[in-house]
């Protein structure tokens, strides 16, 4: 049985662009920030938008293209032990506010990735209300949100 994922598997090892934290982010300046605004490329685990695997045959209509795509067909994406590897804290000033954008999925790796960097979650500050709205794993994703 055909499914999204074994359909676009071909597809999706060719699109999927995978860098190093090295290749994809210089050094970091040598000054300090009262504010320093993050957006991680947050890995997905090959996890596809839009996959209709979960439905039966019967209710996939396998000659239309079916539209399948992940953050890693956009720009590289990075783990969160690389995401770790930057060294934030060497650039934040002692009262510095970390602004950070993260997907719902990964609401819980943002406090620790933010925690490692130096830094204390304290609030969502503003939300980010997408129009184009995912399917997601569990329900529908139609925000991201920025953590303080």
């Amino acid at each position: 049985m055909d499914t999204g994922y074994s359909k676009y598997s071909k597809d999706y090892d060719q699109r999927l662009k995978q860098n190093t934290l090295e290749a994809l982010y210089p050094d970091l300046p040598d000054c300090q920030y009262d504010i320093i605004y993050a957006d991680p490329p947050w890995h997905y685990n090959g996890k596809l938008q839009f996959d209709k695997s979960s439905k039966s045959r019967e209710e996939i209509d396998l000659s239309r293209t079916i539209f399948i795509s992940t953050a890693g067909f956009k720009y590289p994406t990075l783990k969160l032990a690389e995401l770790k590897k930057l060294n934030l804290s060497s650039i934040a000033r002692e009262d510095c506010l970390l602004f950070m954008w993260t997907s719902n999925p990964h609401l819980a790796q943002a406090i620790e990735l933010g925690q490692s960097w130096g830094f204390d979650y304290k609030t969502v500050g503003f939300v980010w209300d997408k129009m184009v709205h995912n399917p997601g794993q569990y329900t529908l994703s139609y925000c991201e949100l920025c953590l303080i």
